[in-house]
């Protein structure tokens, strides 16, 4: 994973997409981002979790790794479905899989979310970083799938209410197994 690939999926190459879809070799690199974003939602969950006194330090970096990486997996799943059972699209799971790791960039970004919300101001935050991480998403699911915007449209929102049922499902269960 080179530097330069992060800031050109960060700017919406979509030249980036394709060559990390058609490359089977960009898997590792893929995890790897998911990884590190893993980790910033992890730092960010124990940030919260000792700020506000809710939940222990280590429940709050579970939940926040478990999401992303239920978010990543289930969520390339689901466009991978869509787009072979309904949109037409004759793209693997592997290259649904990569582009969408590589979309996750801006969430290395999240730790200032969390930073932020110790002074209240995390809505700042989340209003700047999710439209950017729905639009890095968006030329992900179109580049991966090749079905056009409008099909990579209904294919991004049907991924987005199902991956964060998933999260949610996840969330719920690790609790429970926490308890």
């Amino acid at each position: 994973m080179r530097s330069s690939d992060l800031i050109r999926a960060a700017s919406l190459d979509g030249a980036l997409y394709e060559e990390v879809k058609a490359n089977t070799t960009s898997t590792g690199s893929a995890l790897g981002i998911v990884a590190l974003v893993t980790l910033a939602h992890g730092a960010g969950g124990v940030v919260r979790a000792v700020a506000f006194e809710r939940d222990p330090a280590a429940e709050g970096f579970l939940i926040s790794v478990q999401g992303e990486i239920v978010f990543w997996v289930g969520s390339s799943f689901v466009i991978y479905l869509v787009g072979r059972s309904l949109l037409g699209s004759s793209a693997t799971y592997g290259q649904v899989l990569r582009p969408l790791g590589f979309a996750a960039v801006p969430g290395l970004l999240i730790l200032l979310a969390a930073l932020a919300s110790l002074v209240g101001a995390q809505v700042v935050v989340f209003a700047w970083l999710v439209p950017w991480r729905l639009a890095t998403s968006f030329v992900a699911v179109e580049r991966a799938l090749g079905v056009g915007r409008a099909k990579s449209a209904v294919a991004l929102l049907l991924d987005v209410v199902c991956g964060l049922v998933l999260v949610e499902l996840g969330t719920v269960t690790l609790l429970n197994v926490l308890a």
